[in-house]
């Protein structure tokens, strides 16, 4: 493995309107993948956990009114917490699959 991969940083968090969560971290991450938004494929995530990503990213933005983006979620609380339990369980399946070759720092374990 390069040393470049090894050193990368990636934020992991979801962004109104983008169904990718990944984002550079660090300049090495910054170097490889540019600005924006690093979709799952770039990092070699299978096919599988590409899709459940965009299908998170999609249910991530139900929790904002579109048509009031300062009003409350229209999520009650029990909806959060089963997001929030599927976003967990995927960011450890995807922390597994990538291994050490990346470094992903989600804004939950802040």
């Amino acid at each position: 493995m390069s040393s470049s991969k090894r050193h990368c940083q990636i934020r992991f968090f979801y962004d109104w309107g983008c169904d990718s969560p990944f984002w550079c971290g660090n300049d090495a991450a910054r170097d490889r993948f540019g600005v924006g938004p690093i979709e799952p494929e770039e990092l070699g995530l299978s096919a599988e956990i590409s899709e459940q990503l965009r299908s998170l990213g999609a249910w991530h933005d139900t929790a904002l009114d579109w048509s009031d983006p300062l009003g409350p979620s229209p999520w009650p609380l029990e909806e959060c917490e089963r997001f929030n339990t599927a976003v967990s369980q995927l960011l450890a399946l995807i922390r597994t699959e990538l291994g050490d070759e990346y470094e992903i720092i989600s804004d939950r374990d802040l």
